[in-house]
């Protein structure tokens, strides 16, 4: 399931930045968060009959989830993205992870072991150094060239 999060993920950034890209970020959040939504109740069908709908705390828990998990983040990366660089929307969209794994510890009250915050910035590190690693061999490159170009001056 890991695994096939991180497919999925790296789906969702690369076809953000591709797919509808000139579409209204209303009517394209609304898209990803209709289809989102069909995805999950096809994945947990058999799952559904057994909650009650109305039920305060699970109405309140849905709000809250679906406002600041489903909706607001697809609008905000679909307005701020095409102003941004590939790279850059790529690293911003890494921060996801910490801030939901920190939410579900301070709201949810969950337990976060060491070796999740581990894993956490393994793949932050991953992302940072994917983005970033050209320009350093560029730059090492181009110091190279001007040391030689003097050395070879003089």
């Amino acid at each position: 399931m890991g695994i096939l999060s991180a497919f999925t993920y790296a789906a969702f950034i690369f076809f953000s930045g591709k797919v509808a890209v000139d579409v209204n970020p209303l009517t394209r959040t609304s898209l990803m968060v209709t289809g989102s939504t069909i995805l999950v109740f096809i994945l947990f069908m058999k799952d559904i009959p057994t909650v009650f709908p109305l039920e305060g705390s699970l109405v309140t828990s849905a709000a809250g989830v679906s406002l600041f998990g489903a909706v607001l983040p697809p609008l905000f990366y679909a307005v701020g993205a095409p102003l941004i660089s590939g790279g850059l929307a790529n690293i911003l969209t890494s921060v996801e992870l910490p801030v939901a794994i920190l939410s579900a510890s301070i709201i949810l009250a969950e337990t976060v072991k060491a070796v999740q915050w581990l894993g956490i910035v393994l793949i932050l590190v991953a992302i940072v150094l994917n983005e970033i690693g050209p320009n350093i061999i560029r730059m090492k490159k181009r110091s190279k060239r001007t040391i030689l170009h003097q050395h070879n001056k003089n």
